[in-house]
């Protein structure tokens, strides 16, 4: 079957219920405006998902399906887009546990997530190196004798790091944003991850790609009041201001970007990423 054979076929057996909840969980994602989905049917949402994301369409998907916990649906679609990886007639989708506490089981690497890990060149020697001394408390897991390592043993090896954001940030510093941007790729780890970018990177050097959507989508007033709003009363931006960007702007979240820029140490990358994660907008999170 070809992709959109898979998807139509897959979301066909959702259900009513399932499907309007995978629908409201792909509008998070870019490309897509709620509008287009709203009252869209399955051949209506296949075409769209195949207009955004050409041949990532499937992967989406199954990504999505996981997120929703509907796992027989994304279960068989990974059968379906990689039969090679299924070995037995009975349903075996892969998953690897990443235990983030020693007592607790927080999140899982999903099998579309470890099939990415393996398209990725492997570590060096001096990038295993660097890595071992900015995650100390991972430096046992390592392979003796070893000149490389592939990204999922590395990975699979550190499956009690007590901090993924601290091992992204460690990517970032020795060049591997290849592993960063597939790791990110596994939304239900987005709040232990942090940004894409570095931590560092003050607001006044984000990039217009990433400005302007996330701006633009902070400033549309929501019912529960997760927008710009509360980002401006959790910087303590007075009322008097709130008041006269609401009533005079089109976009008041860049005039309460543009306020906070000036406290250098707190306007950065990783501040807003925080932010926006504690107002419950992991969409935005996720443009960082």
């Amino acid at each position: 079957m070809n992709t959109g054979d898979i998807l139509r076929k897959n979301l066909d057996n959702l259900g009513k219920e399932n499907f309007k909840r995978f629908r409201v969980k792909l509008r998070e994602e870019k490309g897509i405006p709620w509008n287009a989905l709203e009252d869209a049917d399955v051949s209506d949402t296949v075409d769209k998902m195949m207009q955004v994301f050409v041949e990532e369409a499937v992967p989406k998907a199954i990504q999505i399906l996981e997120s929703i916990n509907v796992r027989d649906v994304a279960q068989e679609m990974s059968r379906e887009w990689n039969p090679d990886c299924f070995k037995s007639e009975e349903p075996n989708l892969e998953i690897d546990r990443l235990i983030i506490d020693d007592q607790e089981d927080v999140t899982l690497w999903t099998h579309v997530t470890l099939q990415r890990f393996e398209t990725l060149p492997d570590f060096t020697t001096n990038q295993i190196q660097a890595l071992q001394k900015e995650t100390g408390e991972c430096e046992e897991a390592t392979p003796e004798n070893s000149r490389s390592v592939s990204v999922r043993q590395f990975l699979d090896s550190r499956g009690r790091c007590s901090n993924l954001r601290r091992l992204c940030e460690a990517l970032k510093r020795v060049s591997r944003q290849d592993v960063v941007d597939v790791m990110h790729s596994q939304k239900t780890l987005l709040p232990q991850l942090g940004p894409k970018e570095k931590e560092e990177v003050k607001i006044n050097d984000l990039k217009f790609s990433v400005w302007h959507p996330l701006t633009v989508a902070l400033s549309v007033e929501r019912e529960d009041g997760h927008d710009w709003r509360w980002l401006a009363d959790k910087l303590g931006i007075p009322a008097t201001y709130r008041d006269l960007w609401r009533q005079n702007s089109d976009n008041p979240a860049e005039n309460v970007l543009n306020s906070w820029k000036i406290k250098i140490g707190e306007a950065t990358m990783g501040g807003l990423f925080d932010h926006m994660i504690a107002m419950g907008r992991e969409d935005l999170a996720d443009l960082l």
